[in-house]
């Protein structure tokens, strides 16, 4: 079998991503602590705006950098700031956010397993969240990244499977994708054609249909590849 590209999922795939989000958030409420004294920027404190906000504008779901820009400037325009005082500080205040969202911590063993990839097959990432390649180092691993917010509809549609497809101009049977969750990895690219790898971090439940190998570890993913190529 010939294999020439593998894509990934991110988040909670190459890292966990929950305690990153839980220290950004305190991070940015630390930054308006200092900037902006008595601002809530807390989920709590926050869902009523983004529940009105996602409600008049659903593409919000998937293009969640801006939701969560509009739903702090939100907030800042009910604690009292004027309408342009708030976009600017909403503005500062995304950008402490993905500077501490992009400060993650690898799973054991998985940069090293990314950079011996590199080495054979092209690496591409593909995600509904809004890790930044750049921002984590990773440009000279990935060839590709593309997000939901960029090609305007998240996993599991099979919009960023196809993007992946058209940028390498590979068959689908020459991509394999590697990704954590079943409904929103594995069963879309198994339905693109593409081999699949789930990473069973034990939090999720089987999909509708099966990856081509599966894995606990990440460290075991150059094997499986393998695998899929056929080889012992």
């Amino acid at each position: 079998m010939t294999i020439k590209a593998i894509a990934f999922d991110l988040d909670d795939t190459l890292w966990a991503v929950t305690p990153v989000i839980i220290r950004a958030e305190k991070l940015l409420q630390a930054w308006f602590d200092e900037h902006r004294p008595g601002l809530d920027v807390s989920r709590e404190a926050m869902g009523a705006h983004r529940e009105v906000i996602v409600r008049n504008d659903p593409s919000l779901r998937y293009r969640i950098t801006e939701m969560r820009r509009r739903v702090i400037e939100a907030t800042l325009r009910h604690g009292g700031d004027t309408e342009t005082t708030a976009e600017s500080m909403s503005h500062e205040g995304i950008e402490v956010f993905l500077k501490a969202r992009n400060e993650i911590e690898f799973f054991e063993g998985a940069l090293s397993t990314l950079r011996h990839l590199s080495a054979q097959y092209t690496l591409g990432a593909l995600s509904n969240g809004n890790a930044d390649i750049r921002r984590l180092g990773l440009s000279d691993v990935f060839t590709f990244a593309y997000s939901a917010e960029q090609v305007g509809r998240p996993k599991p549609a099979p919009d960023l499977f196809h993007v992946a497809l058209e940028t390498t101009g590979l068959a689908p049977t020459e991509m394999v994708y590697v990704g954590d969750n079943p409904e929103h990895d594995i069963d879309p690219a198994n339905e693109c054609g593409m081999h699949t790898v789930w990473v069973d971090n034990g939090t999720r439940d089987p999909g509708t249909s099966q990856p081509t190998v599966r894995i606990s570890d990440i460290r075991d993913l150059p094997a499986a590849i393998n695998a899929v190529r056929g080889e012992p």
